[in-house]
């Protein structure tokens, strides 16, 4: 029979090679050639009670090493082919099986010689047929108490082995989780403020005492000194000892070891020895190594800021025991550096655009109060030019033939006046502080109004106007004197881009519930590359002839303002130009209401009037043209005279100029509010959003912008002194 026999007493034969535990039986193989022979070891050693596994050739024993190992090998010496001093040298020769124990039997009485060769092959012992079932029960037994201790000693130490395998693997686990959780903490840290010595001061908290018992925390300026930012120790009380010795000792920068190196470099440098050190210490002088074991350093560990490929500075962690920063200590340190680098980083951009921005509010603040003074200087000479001409049209003897040139002269004025008032309106639009007084206009009336402003320009380039408008009315929810700005801005670049002799086109249709209006020339064109920003501020072109380039900047934020859009349109240089404006209808008013009510003119009253101007020749003829229009006047140059005036004077109307030599005109009416009631107007070269608040809030019913009409004075002189005081607003307005 050539094939492997097995044992009857088990089914189940396990081939797992794993080592059995104590209950579990043990695995015996019995070789020999003659089945017989292996029926009758099987049945001396059956009381065993283990698993019995039978081969009959040296081969098949090699077999069944390969699937299983064997507490004992009873083996056959006299087998045909492989005998069983080959099948022993085999069976050492396979490391798994190196030290299994080997009984070999034998009918052959050649003792010394089987014996000798047996143990020189390892065998552990030879036993002669015929065989006494008792000796050999005995033999194999004390080969299978090994065989299980030896497996239990090894399973033990598997075991144990796998509880520190498990124990380090939570020990780690656990020290990452808590490596982890600490960066996290610091990210909230560093993420909490863009003000770094407030972030840095919670960092370095933070840091002591989880990594060090104390820590430093450097940046690097731009003068290429060291600042320490931050530190914190273990005894807060010690923190000024730590700041004094950073004060006693500052970085230097040119040494070959510890922090000057680590800020030159960007490195890490760790010592877990600092007595050891000889290289550190040999750098420093005797009194810094002196003060450092005063501070009980031990071992330190440095490492520097890097974020963007800059070097912004140094952590700097200190310990009072040997060996305290091991590999974990120093990758969680670069790590923490890394991300305080990024909110260092990132805080220096933020401060350095705090600053832009703080420069560029200050810029524009500076531009804002520039443009004002700008306004009031420019407007100041203007007022009394005007009352001058005021003046001499009111002079009976004043030759007819000098009244067109004063004519002049007044509409001059009034453009330079407009002139300031567009850079006004310029950086009133740029702040968003346009504020519009919306009522139910007639778009059709507004547009005529801006032509009859226009025609004295029309007509003296002997320009022809072709103006048709769509239906008797166009209502528009607008303010009147915004939009009439809107329209004269558009025919007055018309006039100005257009040669004499040239042609303007009005027209206006509805479409789509919106009123389109159209401002067509025959002039000089806009270039191509022109076109698109042609509404930019100060943008002309070539058509620059004169002006600044507000007028349709001014005019496309107002005509947003509406809820429209503005456009323009040119085939090229020479070709005319068309600007259309879209605006959004509103519902025709009530038949029984009026739409922009107009002024009312109220009964002359003979008033008295307290006029407070420092210009010596706008007082002079605001005094004179108001006395000519019946008013008692008074005039004062500055605070103090209008205040001493005002004892013996009593007035119904005080007209103050804002800015005065010695206090100024919001004071003045404040303090004047508190002896009697009286009706004020401001009167001011200064023309901004601010400005006009702050009158209101002063006390003043009324801001006018110089250079004032006379007539428009005197028209809301007379309307303040006749309305009740909460009317006085929307009269002002």
């Amino acid at each position: 029979m050539e094939k492997e026999i097995t044992a009857a007493r088990r089914d189940d034969h396990p081939s797992s090679k794993a080592p059995p535990s104590v209950e579990e039986k043990v695995n015996i193989l019995i070789v020999d050639d003659r089945a017989d022979k292996l029926l009758a070891l099987d049945a001396a050693i059956a009381e065993l009670n283990q698993n019995v596994v039978l081969a009959r050739s040296g081969k098949e024993a090699l077999r069944a090493l390969l699937q299983q190992d064997f507490a004992v090998i009873l083996l056959d010496v006299n087998m045909p082919g492989m005998d069983g001093f080959e099948t022993a040298a085999m069976i050492r020769q396979r490391r798994r099986s190196e030290f299994t124990p080997i009984i070999l039997v034998s009918a052959v009485n050649d003792t010394d010689n089987h014996v000798s060769r047996g143990y020189s092959l390892g065998a552990v012992d030879y036993i002669l047929s015929p065989i006494i079932p008792e000796i050999l029960r005995a033999k194999v037994s004390v080969f299978v108490d090994l065989f299980r201790k030896t497996a239990q000693i090894e399973r033990q130490a598997e075991e144990r082995a796998q509880f520190i395998r498990t124990e380090a693997a939570r020990v780690e686990a656990e020290t990452a989780r808590e490596r982890f959780a600490f960066l996290a903490e610091a990210s909230n840290v560093l993420a909490s403020s863009l003000r770094y010595e407030e972030t840095f001061g919670n960092l370095a908290r933070l840091i002591v005492p989880r990594l060090a018992d104390y820590c430093f925390i450097d940046m690097c300026e731009a003068d290429e000194t060291v600042r320490t930012v931050a530190v914190a120790h273990r005894d807060p009380e010690q923190e000024a000892t730590l700041r004094e010795f950073r004060a006693r000792f500052p970085v230097d920068l040119t040494c070959q070891s510890g922090l000057g190196y680590v800020l030159r470099t960007g490195s890490t440098e760790v010592c877990n020895d600092f007595a050891e050190n000889e290289e550190t210490r040999r750098t420093m002088p005797r009194e810094q190594i002196e003060a450092i074991r005063a501070l009980g350093v031990r071992s330190y560990l440095l490492t520097a800021l890097c974020a963007r490929g800059r070097i912004l500075g140094a952590l700097a962690l200190i310990g009072t025991e040997l060996n305290a920063f091991g590999e974990a200590e120093v990758a969680q340190a670069e790590e923490l550096a890394r991300r305080a680098a990024l909110a260092l980083d990132n805080a220096s951009h933020y401060e350095a655009a705090q600053k832009a921005q703080h420069a560029a509010e200050t810029a524009n603040q500076a531009k804002d109060q520039f443009l004002a003074m700008l306004s009031h200087e420019l407007r100041t000479p203007l007022t009394p030019v005007l009352m001058t001409i005021a003046l001499l049209e009111d002079e009976p003897d004043f030759p007819e033939q000098f009244r067109p040139s004063l004519e002049v002269v007044r509409r001059n004025i009034q453009l330079e006046a407009r002139l300031i008032d567009d850079l006004l309106d310029l950086t009133r639009v740029s702040k968003g502080k346009v504020q519009l007084k919306l009522e139910t206009v007639d778009a059709h009336t507004v547009i005529r109004s801006a032509l009859d402003i226009c025609n004295s320009e029309i007509e003296d380039k002997k320009l022809s106007v072709d103006y048709k408008a769509t239906g008797a009315a166009a209502w528009l929810r607008a303010d009147a004197a915004r939009l009439q700005q809107v329209f004269w801005n558009l025919v007055k670049n018309a006039v100005k881009f257009t040669p004499e002799g040239g042609r303007l086109k009005i027209r206006t249709q509805v479409r789509d519930q919106a009123l389109e209006v159209q401002v067509i020339d025959t002039g000089i064109g806009i270039e191509a590359e022109v076109l698109p920003k042609i509404f930019n501020a100060f943008e002309q072109g070539t058509r620059s002839l004169s002006g600044l380039g507000l007028g349709l900047a001014i005019s496309k934020a107002l005509v947003s303002l509406h809820g429209g859009n503005i456009s323009a349109a040119s085939d090229g240089v020479g070709k005319g130009a068309a600007f259309r404006v879209v605006l959004p209808l509103a519902p025709a008013p009530a038949e029984n209401s009026t739409a922009v009510a107009p002024d009312k003119v109220p009964e002359r009253k003979r008033l008295r009037l307290l006029v407070v101007e420092d210009h010596p020749d706008t007082n002079r003829s605001l005094e004179r043209l108001l006395t000519r229009r019946g008013y008692e006047v008074k005039t004062a140059f500055c605070v103090s005279e209008a205040l001493e005036k005002s004892v013996a004077y009593r007035y119904d109307v005080l007209i103050s100029d804002i800015g005065l030599p010695d206090g100024s005109g919001l004071s003045l009416v404040a303090e004047l509010a508190t002896q009697y009631s009286f009706r004020a107007i401001a009167l001011s070269g200064f023309g901004m959003e601010d400005d006009l608040q702050s009158s209101k809030e002063a006390g003043f019913l009324a801001h006018l912008t110089k250079p004032v009409d006379i007539g428009e004075l005197d028209l809301l002189i007379q309307r303040i002194a006749a309305e009740p005081v909460e009317a006085v607003a929307e009269i002002a307005s």
